[in-house]
């Protein structure tokens, strides 16, 4: 899952997508900036803009949104 989120946000161009959480939480992610891969943790910032919310790859479902090229 995690190589998965890797090619949407190295996606040139960029193309918006969202994580699917088991919880049925559903996170979007609109630009690169607003996500990041740390060791084996994916931190997503929420829209308010001052908030961050970390997934564990363990609790990701999916990935969603237009196919990344070479995907």
């Amino acid at each position: 899952m995690l190589e998965q989120i890797r090619r949407f946000l190295r996606a040139v161009p960029f193309v918006p997508f969202q994580i699917h959480t088991s919880a049925g939480e559903v996170f979007s992610v609109e630009h690169p900036e607003n996500c990041a891969i740390v060791a084996h943790t994916v931190v997503v910032a929420l829209p308010d803009g001052e908030n961050a919310i970390m997934l564990s790859p363990l609790h990701i479902n999916g990935v969603a949104g237009a196919q990344p090229a070479g995907y």
